[in-house]
């Protein structure tokens, strides 16, 4: 069965369009990222913005009609942390069923963690290890600690690279008391439940657009090819120094590096930063990059709720 499933974050709006067939992702025919940061200004009234509506709603809108020219029978659109903070949800929410037809849906910081989890197990190499996955998002965290496709422990933390941007980022430069200032707030919010997580023996996994990214710009990538970034291990001092390199360039001269979409050069700082300081936390030496999140999660979940033996 074609299925499809749109993962609107905050900070971007993803396509997935597979074939599902005996509990697996059998062909992926389309995945695809669009910027149209939803999240933007949220923290300030709790609000989206009209503009932010208007750009999310053209890409669903957009992603909507290149599912029916593939042929997708069943499409699932979930939301995340900003429309779980937005107090005028609703209205954005109605506004994508009357002009699309789209049934979208707010999943919890705890199903969000779950769905990811799920997402990531669709790679059977990757479902075996005993591991901690981490999806760093525009506006939250989610970390899942589990094995063989079951769970043994998962969390969000509302901290993500659009948040710490817009509320810690004054410099451009970045300047190293501003770089300081997120470190000290993401251990402040994630010290507590980190430290209590053995690593031992465990691997790091990450997720979603940061970590995607980096191992881009590490790579020094031209295009951005999923095959040469799937599975890639980072170790944690190349993470920390590329950091460090974009942390001295300007907005403008993070916009034409390799490896890295001009429309998140303003964010990447505030992402490699939550990567790098939950590495140190947690005494772990290399993580292994996954293409496979949110979105592959969420195909498969509607497989299970149509009966698709999921």
């Amino acid at each position: 069965m074609l299925l499809a499933s749109m993962d609107i974050g905050t900070n971007s709006v993803k396509l997935l369009v597979a074939e599902v067939e005996d509990q697996q992702i059998k062909k992926v025919l389309l995945d695809y990222p669009v910027i149209t940061r939803l999240g933007e200004g949220l923290d300030k009234n709790h609000e989206i913005l009209p503009e932010a509506m208007d750009r999310t709603l053209q890409v669903i809108s957009d992603f909507q009609n290149r599912a029916k020219q593939l042929g997708v029978e069943d499409t699932i659109a979930i939301s995340t942390s900003a429309m779980r903070d937005a107090k005028n949800r609703d209205v954005f929410i109605q506004k994508v069923m009357d002009q699309t037809g789209v049934n979208l849906q707010v999943i919890t910081g705890d199903e969000e963690a779950e769905i990811a989890f799920m997402g990531v197990c669709s790679d059977s190499e990757l479902q075996s290890k005993n591991a901690i996955i981490v999806d760093v998002g525009g506006g939250s965290t989610e970390f899942v600690i589990g094995q063989d496709g079951r769970i043994e422990n998962k969390f969000s933390v509302n901290i993500g690279c659009v948040r710490l941007t817009e509320e810690f980022i004054r410099s451009d430069p970045v300047n190293l008391a501003d770089l300081q200032s997120i470190i000290q707030h993401v251990i402040s919010a994630f010290y507590t439940h980190l430290s209590k997580i053995s690593a031992v023996d465990r691997e790091l996994i990450g997720i979603g657009g940061t970590i995607t990214t980096i191992a881009s710009i590490h790579q020094n990538m031209e295009g951005y090819a999923l095959s040469d970034i799937h599975k890639y291990v980072l170790q944690k001092d190349q993470v920390f120094r590329v950091l460090t390199h974009l942390r001295r360039m300007t907005l403008e001269e993070r916009r034409n590096v390799p490896g890295l979409s001009p429309q998140r050069a303003d964010i990447i700082i505030a992402g490699i930063a939550i990567f790098s300081t939950i590495m140190e936390i947690l005494r772990i030496q290399e993580i292994v990059v996954s293409t496979r999140g949110l979105r592959y999660g969420a195909i498969l979940l509607r497989a299970k709720l149509l009966g698709l033996r999921i």
